[in-house]
């Protein structure tokens, strides 16, 4: 007995140990500019747009189940592999787009910042600097372990969005048939906006994070299926807590039509459908979301820029071992709050663009992906599986179509 009890305990303790690249970098997708796509989505098309929550769980564990696992056995961030397998032009370019879109989310989530703070009555122009000027502070003195156990605290928060959901008193029959089956058309609006969904769950920026910050814990091939096993419980959480948070604005706001374009809107109209503390709750994830992806995103580009260009970059080290890393992570940040304190901007109306830009990337990182998961001479035996190179292929090829049909609607002015 002592023994089982002893292996029992050396496994617990073991999972313990692998617990956080999986379950951080899923949480981070749901960060404030997801939340604003969440909730715009839902308002719009209502319970017809849960039906891709399923499929986006699967792509999500899949595609970075596979980013993992080169980190893992590769020693490598998929920046540098692409620098190291392509050419450096390729870096380049790669790395701008991804500074582009990045620098989207950044400032959609300063902005979620900014309308949290506005909910609670507190003053953007005083709080916004003080709470970024704690993120620099702890991002760059804490260690390694110290950021990844505030960040998995922080998730703890996302409850507040399964509680609004009750309050919100939704049509669970209905709910659980829209997983399966589409309760509207699919018309090019809605595909559009189901690429911004996708886009805001399994982000490009998502795929190079949890590809550097698996590199930085130094995990190593024998626990590689612990590692897998919690990116796959990632996965389901955090998308779990994405249908709660459209659930809520659908039972409230969807079926009494009315329409909403940023977060905070949604935590104003939703409390005399689901009473003040749903409000109050909404705001507060708001600010979670938004803290934690005002960190998660800038330390990505962060990671890229030195994976891309050759630096030391980790979150292992002190600053001043790994200056260029720790200052890129700054620059975005203030570059982020002198943009979103400017008068009357509010940049969080264009989550659901930013987010579609997100979308029509993922192809492209899918390839790499692809490429570098079937290499015999990086991978071995850790090569993928002919199961996920078809899921992986598959997903590409649906993102793709539907990218296009959504953006030749756009344009076209079609409904």
């Amino acid at each position: 007995m002592k023994k089982i009890l002893k292996k029992f305990r050396k496994q617990i303790l073991l999972a313990f140990a692998i617990v956080g690249p999986g379950i951080i970098t899923a949480f981070a997708d749901n960060d404030a500019g997801g939340v604003a796509t969440y909730f715009v989505s839902a308002s719009r098309f209502g319970y017809s747009m849960l039906t891709i929550t399923i499929p986006m769980t699967i792509v999500l564990g899949i595609t970075q189940e596979i980013g993992s696992r080169l980190a893992v056995v590769t020693g490598k961030g998929l920046g540098d592999l692409i620098r190291e397998r392509y050419s450096i032009k390729i870096s380049i370019l790669m790395f701008i787009v991804l500074f582009g879109i990045n620098f989207a989310v950044i400032l959609q989530n300063i902005g979620g910042l900014k309308e949290a703070l506005t909910l609670f009555n507190l003053n953007p122009m005083i709080f916004l600097p003080l709470v970024l000027l704690f993120l620099f502070i702890f991002i760059t003195k804490a260690s390694y372990k110290k950021i990844e156990y505030f960040f998995l605290f922080l998730i703890f928060f996302y409850i507040a969005y399964f509680v609004s959901a009750i309050l919100a008193k939704p049509d669970w029959n209905l709910v659980a048939k829209s997983l399966f089956v589409p309760t509207g058309k699919v018309t090019f609006n809605y595909l559009f906006t189901a690429i911004a969904v996708l886009g805001t769950t399994i982000t490009a920026w998502g795929q190079f994070f949890i590809n550097s910050y698996v590199k930085d814990k130094k995990l190593t091939p024998d626990k590689l299926k612990y590692n897998q096993l919690e990116i796959y419980i990632g996965a389901i959480l955090t998308n779990v807590f994405s249908l709660f948070m459209m659930v809520a604005v659908i039972a409230t706001l969807f079926v009494n039509g009315i329409r909403i374009n940023t977060a905070s809107d949604a935590a104003y109209a939703i409390e005399p459908f689901a009473g003040p503390l749903a409000g109050m709750l909404f705001g507060l994830g708001l600010f979670v979301a938004g803290f934690i992806g005002s960190a998660i995103v800038p330390l990505t580009t962060a990671y890229a820029f030195s994976e891309f260009f050759g630096f030391e970059g980790s979150l292992d080290v002190d600053f001043s071992q790994s200056k260029l890393f720790y200052i890129f992570f700054i620059v975005q940040v203030l570059m982020g709050m002198v943009v979103v304190l400017l008068p009357n901007v509010s940049l969080f109306k264009f989550a659901v663009y930013a987010s579609f830009l997100n979308g029509i990337f993922l192809p492209i990182i899918f390839f790499f992906l692809y490429k570098f998961a079937n290499d015999s001479d990086l991978m071995g035996s850790y090569k993928n599986t002919t199961v996920q190179n078809i899921l992986l292929i598959s997903a590409s090829v649906v993102v793709t179509i539907a990218s296009l049909t959504g953006v030749v609607g756009m344009i076209l002015g079609l409904e």
